[in-house]
């Protein structure tokens, strides 16, 4: 038992020793740990929800993501690479129709005059808020980027002469996770 539940079961005790009994001697017997089984409760242990294992640390180009491959300079394959971190046993995630190539604004990684650069949008289909899956995927893609404790927003990183930037819960990026890679 860690220190912190033998002071706990402690505090327990001697509540529970005043609050009952106006008076008591205590012996050694009396002041045992406390569990809610000892004092007949039925309590199932709540438990935080396990995190998604996420990669730690600095990026490391020698990673097996961090592979520059398929068109637009190798754009293509960093940013499939990512995607796929942030797909893996994350449904209803998926990749959105504006992934890739689309029309817009010329100065985006997904535009399609665009040579340097690729770009994806994971998002949970007919949702336009974040959802779990959502931010899995985003906090799964900063992990490996080396920014395992990012909370959103607009995140860019140089990698080996490769561009990387992540938008999510920011204008225009709160139903998706933008994946953009360009060449520099």
């Amino acid at each position: 038992m860690s220190r912190g539940h033998r002071s706990l079961a402690a505090l327990l005790v001697g509540a529970g020793l005043f609050l009952t009994a106006g008076v008591a001697t205590a012996t050694r017997v009396e002041l045992g740990v406390w569990t809610p089984q000892a004092a007949g409760a039925s309590v199932e242990p709540v438990l935080p929800p396990a995190a998604p294992a996420v990669a730690l640390g600095a990026p490391d180009p020698t990673k097996d993501w961090f592979r520059p491959s398929g068109r637009n300079a190798g754009t293509e394959g960093l940013a499939n690479a990512l995607a796929e971190i942030a797909l893996a046993n994350n449904a209803p995630l998926y990749r959105s129709d504006g992934w890739g190539r689309t029309t817009g604004a010329a100065t985006s990684d997904h535009h399609v005059s665009q040579v340097t650069s690729w770009a994806q949008d994971l998002a949970v289909r007919g949702v336009n808020v974040p959802t779990p899956a959502t931010e899995t995927a985003a906090r799964r893609v900063a992990a490996a980027l080396g920014e395992p404790d990012w909370q959103g927003g607009d995140l860019t990183k140089t990698v080996d002469g490769y561009r990387f930037q992540i938008l999510w819960k920011v204008a225009g990026h709160f139903d998706h996770v933008h994946i953009g890679v360009r060449k520099i």
